[in-house]
């Protein structure tokens, strides 16, 4: 391995203090003379390696006083003086030359009590007599590194400057950069003078404060060198100009910045102050991402556009969308997409696909195959309309994706739902509640309000985990409520029988009740498992988790947002499952739900003739009359149920509401979870970190096995490593975490077979050891 600045120089030292023991004595001491002070940065690293006091103001935890104390350390008469014999002290002296030294009458007062000890110790000069300079230490053959110098002021320069940071660098290195220039010296100061030049203008004042010995001179030389820049002198609005023009080495910058724009949050708003030559009208398509004020003005052209489809035909909103796509699909792809700054951009490519998924309506010839048709790609419509409606969460914007949304989707929504009613009219399903014994290793694992496009979407989460995943439908009891559908759902639906409301009964109780249907899993021989717990994987549970029915109900569309969420809570109660044990984990739900922006449009039920009324059904008393469908209740078949009809609701305003009859009310997923092969035992033994590197040990059948770094172990996207890799034969790795800013954050290790986490450990990112 090539030695390294710091080694050369420690040997030079060393080898000034080497004499013949059978012509002298020992030299006492080494005189380190530097009248330019030159090599005063290096040496509190030198520090580590000899003992060196220095002339100076008195400082005893730095080895550094006056003449006198100097003396006496010299002379061990102080306990500081701890160093081995058989090393002689280097004494440097800062500002003063070899020249000084000579006549001890005429030497400057500060040196003049060390001036004798040239005649006991030795001067580390070089041969001719001269003072080591550090262009002279690494260009000349006798005593240095024989690595030519460019011989100039701006070398000169940089080399003071850069003399720290010369100590860790290899010699090989440095022959295979020389001549020796100031750019490769300043390139050691600043060595990313790019993204140096974004950490400044983020924080023009913190950054200056932070660079210290030299790297401010080194920044500045390298941005006038590379950037045309100034920072001290030009600043950071003539920096936003040049990275908004992006013109020659400012391409680069703006790369860099669309990289990681959060680590830079202030830039955009530099570029706001600084205006373009020619800027973008309301009539105008904004063509080059540099300039988020385009991008504003592009947004507010599409808003202003979205809006206007309020109350136009389906059909020329959906050519509208489609040119509104073509025009605006590329600000995707710009950074201020990743600031989210583009929602309604962003939104535009939900709405254009939901424009295409509604433009024919989704028709069959019964129930059974318009559900078929539903679970094959209907589902995708509701899809899209809820990624269309997260894009934009609140104010003007959701509004405008909101009218958007209402356009394209309700007329296919309403015919869907009217289309599905006449079917089950015509030949209603048969439906029984049917009881489930007990099996082995399987927990049901039960989600309020799961509809079939977010059972497509949880499937595929836990895919991209490495679990093995099947998704089935089944019809949804009606009416389609929690209190009628949730005990369906349980194993121990054929143990009930018909109460007075809308739920059923089991024993005496008036009303099943959440804890009455534990209680009665309990009794068939189920666990019920509450929040965390996982039992015991040999027997059968029973565990729920996920609130999506109950946020619909509170936030309405606001859902949309809040889905996503939901679905990792659930993927993750299953991966947990999995991990500890158990053989299939069976998600069930109970029903559906439409959801509608702007509100379900109302249908008038006369209270009077309800026994129990909910937003889209309600159980009928006797004998009453109504406008409505009618279908059998599911726990007894001489009960009539109000269904509302279309998509209408009986309460005036409501965004989400369930209970009726309709695809995405009734048809619901049921989604089988088993891990994927079973995997040969493997465990994490070591983690060493070295700065930002993780060297990782496994033990155990580590074959074939690949290591990554996350925040959440089961989620891929939450990398932080540069990338996984695979562990040699002996089940060792290293992983890089190229962003620093994370130094001290926690992580997770995994161990994966192809997408499986086989195993893991928490570490700290950076952490000196984790075993």
């Amino acid at each position: 391995m090539s030695t390294t600045f710091l080694d050369e120089l420690v040997a030079a030292l060393r080898r000034s203090a080497a004499y013949n023991r059978n012509d002298m004595v020992a030299p006492i001491t080494v005189l380190w003379p530097d009248a330019n002070r030159e090599w005063e940065p290096v040496i509190p690293a030198l520090r580590a390696h000899l003992p060196i006091l220095t002339l100076g103001d008195y400082s005893p935890e730095s080895l550094t006083g006056p003449a006198v104390w100097i003396r006496c350390l010299v002379a061990r008469a102080l306990p500081e003086a701890d160093w081995p014999p058989e090393a002689p002290p280097v004494i440097y002296l800062p500002g003063f030359s070899r020249f000084d030294l000579r006549a001890i009458e005429d030497c400057p007062e500060p040196i003049k009590l060390l001036a004798e000890l040239q005649y006991r110790g030795v001067i580390w000069s070089q041969k001719n007599g001269r003072d080591w300079t550090l262009a002279a230490f690494l260009q000349t053959a006798d005593g240095g590194l024989s690595i030519p110098v460019v011989g100039n002021g701006a070398t000169t320069e940089a080399l003071r400057r850069a003399a720290a940071a010369l100590l860790d660098v290899s010699v090989q290195r440095l022959r295979d950069h020389q001549p020796i220039r100031a750019e490769y010296l300043n390139a050691l100061l600043a060595p990313d003078v790019t993204k140096q030049m974004l950490q400044w203008m983020n924080d023009p004042a913190g950054e200056r404060e932070k660079l210290t010995g030299g790297a401010w001179e080194a920044f500045r030389e390298q941005a006038r060198e590379r950037l045309g820049l100034d920072p001290e002198r030009d600043g950071e609005l003539a920096a936003a100009e040049k990275l908004g023009a992006g013109e020659g080495a400012w391409a680069e910058v703006w790369e860099r910045f669309k990289e990681a724009p959060r680590r830079y949050p202030m830039v955009a708003g530099l570029l706001c102050q600084v205006q373009p030559k020619d800027p973008l009208t309301l009539f105008e398509s904004a063509t080059d991402e540099h300039w988020p004020q385009d991008n504003k003005i592009a947004e507010e052209q599409l808003r202003l556009e979205l809006l206007a489809l309020r109350g136009e035909p389906s059909a020329e909103a959906r050519s509208t969308i489609a040119r509104l796509e073509e025009k605006h699909r590329h600000r995707r792809a710009w950074v201020w997409a990743e600031l989210d700054e583009s929602r309604l951009a962003q939104a535009l490519e939900h709405l254009s696909a939901l424009a295409e998924e509604t433009r024919q309506p989704l028709g069959g010839s019964s129930v059974a195959d318009m559900a078929e048709r539903y679970r094959v790609g209907g589902w995708k419509a509701d899809a899209v309309a809820l990624g269309a409606l997260a894009c934009a969460p609140n104010g003007p914007d959701q509004d405008a994706v909101k009218a958007a949304v209402r356009v394209c989707y309700e007329p296919w929504l309403r015919d869907g739902c009217e289309r599905f009613q006449q079917l089950w009219a015509e030949q209603p399903p048969e439906q029984a509640a049917l009881s489930r014994e007990p099996e082995a290793g399987v927990v049901h694992l039960y989600v309020d309000g799961l509809r079939l496009d977010l059972g497509h979407a949880l499937r595929e989460r836990l895919s991209q985990v490495g679990a093995e995943c099947t998704l089935d439908y089944r019809l949804a009891p009606l009416p389609t409520v929690t209190a009628t559908a949730k005990p369906a759902a349980s194993p121990v639906a054929g143990d009930l029988r018909p109460g007075p409301n809308l739920s059923p009964v089991a024993n005496q109780e008036a009303e099943l009740s959440a804890e009455g249907l534990r209680r009665l899993l309990a009794a068939k021989g189920f666990q019920v498992l509450q929040n965390g717990e996982t039992g015991d994987p040999t027997g059968s549970a029973w565990t729920e988790c996920g609130r999506l029915d109950e946020i619909g109900h509170i936030e309405g569309c606001a859902l949309s947002h809040r889905a996503t969420e939901e679905l990792e809570q659930v993927a993750r109660r299953a991966q947990e499952l999995l991990e500890a044990g158990w053989r299939e984990v069976r998600i069930v739900t109970d029903h559906g739900w439409l959801l509608l922006p702007g509100g379900l449009p109302s249908h008038s039920l006369p209270e009077a003739a309800t026994k129990v009324r909910k937003g889209r059904c309600a159980r009928l008393k006797p004998g009453s009359q109504t406008d409505c469908q009618t279908v059998a209740w599911y726990w007894d078949r001489d009960v009539r149920i109000a269904v509302a009809p279309g998509l209408s609701c009986f309460f005036a305003g409501q965004e989400f509401e369930h209970g009726g009859l309709s695809p995405q009310e009734v048809v619901v997923p049921e989604i089988a979870v088993r891990s994927g092969a079973v995997a040969a035992a493997v465990a994490v033994a070591a983690i060493r970190w070295t700065k930002l590197r993780c060297r990782v040990q496994l033990t155990g059948e580590h074959a074939g096995v690949t290591v990554d770094l996350r925040t959440r172990p089961a989620d891929r996207a939450t990398s932080v490593a540069s990338g996984a890799k695979a562990v040699d034969a002996q089940g060792a790795a290293s992983l890089v975490c190229p962003d620093e800013s994370l130094e001290g954050t926690a992580a997770v290790l995994v161990a994966l077979r192809g997408t499986q986490v086989v195993a893991q450990q928490a570490t700290v990112i950076g952490a000196e050891s984790n075993e």
